[in-house]
């Protein structure tokens, strides 16, 4: 896993920003012409072999219809395969999900299954296998004792899955960036200015790039181009320095007031939640503003063709909504990463325990509530998770299931849904009180070591086992 930081350039003049330009233009047909050739399942086994696919378009004398130099045909290949396995690995958590969760295989249908899409963490991923899917090749070793009947019938359902899964295949749909190696550009100082020398499509031409701040840069960069500005980002991608980890187990669970609160009940970041409440209430307004200027719009199609044409080109524009929501979400970032940033330094955890919320899709009581939820980075907060337990040497458990870890109480375990109300838990048969974020985070830690409480299994069947529990503790 790897760190990357970002370096912004002043404003180019014409000249210069036409070359980066077409470079990225040249750059992002090449790589798209990649991504449609080999995003076919034929190519898979590709994604496992990337310099040899690489070293065969040059024995065969490649060149790039779109005017790019040797060097840089070959990084846009790189970063089309690479585009492509990170749709594939992607794709096979999914199928996994699926298949923790699929009731109709036996164990021994599992097991084949999952031989068919294991990654060594040394040798990495056999495409192979993968493909086999595909094309039904009877792929098997010594250990599957799963009859040929029993492993076309698991094929053809990772087959099945793989297609809901997989969506459409990537393509480039804009310029925005291209890559370039240690030979294709040159970092020099004048006084206290920086800049960097990048190759164009014009073989021994570069275009002098002047820097805001000073870096150290080495290996491969990306150049991203910011075209409201007239500028450019250099992106440096580096390995982080790995912290030790502490010794404490911790449980966290998300909110929308909040980023989480922990075991221990402090809540962090509050300012998460009122960015996302000014970015609701932002969306609702302008959402009900647009909708009686639509209405208008169509009002005057009829009638007044040019004010309904101005209507549409001067109100209804989408730049200025987008840099402002752009903002919102810059804004609620920060509150994450500082959120995580917090919990790692005070705790110093081992290992954390969270919830699973694949299960969310921003439906809730009330509308202002779904909005918020719907704002919910999801994503974030999992890249940055998975990003800090890399830095910080944490222990990644897997999601716990959560069904009624709000619900139950801690100290005596009985589960009821009167025990909560809001965000204050009461149990209705100890009396243990606390906040109910709270009370689901140390929850939550608890089924860290929790045998039959298991990810995948019905929420019913959990509430069984927590009254069970209560039962018997009781007796």
């Amino acid at each position: 896993m790897q760190q990357t930081v970002k370096q912004k350039s002043l404003p180019l003049n014409k000249d210069k920003w036409i070359k980066i330009a077409q470079t990225a233009e040249a750059y992002a047909r090449q790589k798209d012409a990649f991504l449609v050739k080999y995003g076919h399942v034929q190519y898979l086994h590709h994604l496992g072999a990337k310099r040899r696919l690489r070293d065969e378009l040059v024995a065969a004398g490649f060149t790039s219809p779109f005017g790019l130099q040797a060097r840089q045909w070959k990084l846009a290949l790189d970063d089309a395969l690479f585009t492509l396995e990170r749709q594939w690995e992607a794709a096979i958590v999914g199928v996994k999900e699926r298949l923790y969760r699929h009731e109709g295989l036996s164990d021994e249908e599992k097991h084949y299954a999952f031989w068919l899409l294991y990654r060594d963490e040394k040798r990495g991923r056999d495409w192979k296998r993968l493909q086999a899917i595909f094309t039904n090749e009877d792929v098997v070793n010594q250990k599957i004792s799963l009859d040929s009947g029993g492993r076309a019938k698991v094929r053809n359902d990772l087959k099945r899955a793989f297609r809901r899964i997989l969506g459409t295949r990537p393509r480039v749909k804009k310029a925005r960036s291209f890559v370039v190696d240690q030979q294709m550009y040159r970092v020099f100082n004048t006084g206290k200015r920086q800049y960097i020398a990048v190759a164009t499509l014009t073989p021994g031409e570069r275009a002098v790039i002047p820097l805001t701040g000073i870096h150290a840069m080495q290996g491969n960069l990306r150049v991203v181009l910011l075209p409201d500005e007239q500028a450019v980002e250099i992106h440096l991608s580096r390995e982080p320095r790995i912290r030790p980890s502490g010794e404490e187990e911790a449980g966290i669970d998300l909110g929308v007031t909040e980023v989480f609160t922990d075991d221990t009940g402090k809540k962090y970041r509050p300012e998460y939640g009122e960015a996302l409440q000014e970015m609701s209430d932002h969306i609702l307004d302008k959402s009900r503003k647009r909708g009686k200027l639509w209405a208008l719009r169509r009002k005057f199609l009829e009638q007044d063709p040019n004010k309904a044409r101005r209507i549409l080109r001067h109100n209804l524009g989408l730049i200025k909504q987008t840099k402002r929501n752009k903002r919102y979400r810059a804004r609620c970032e920060n509150e994450i990463n500082r959120a995580f940033n917090e919990l790692y330094k005070e705790r110093q955890p081992q290992i954390i325990a969270y919830e699973d919320l694949a299960h969310l899709r921003g439906k809730a009581k009330s509308k202002g509530l779904s909005r918020k939820v719907s704002g919910w980075q999801r994503n974030i907060i999992k890249e940055r998770r998975e990003y800090k337990n890399y830095v910080y040497s944490v222990t990644d458990p897997g999601a716990q299931n959560a069904a009624y870890s709000s619900q139950g109480c801690p100290q005596c375990g009985w589960v009821d849904a009167k025990n909560r109300n809001g965000d204050i838990f009461k149990c209705r048969q100890c009396g243990f009180t606390a906040d109910a974020d709270q009370v689901a985070a140390m929850n939550l830690k608890k089924r860290l070591h929790d045998e039959e409480i298991t990810r995948y299994i019905p929420y019913k069947r959990v509430k069984e086992i927590l009254l069970q529990r209560y039962y018997q503790q009781a007796n």
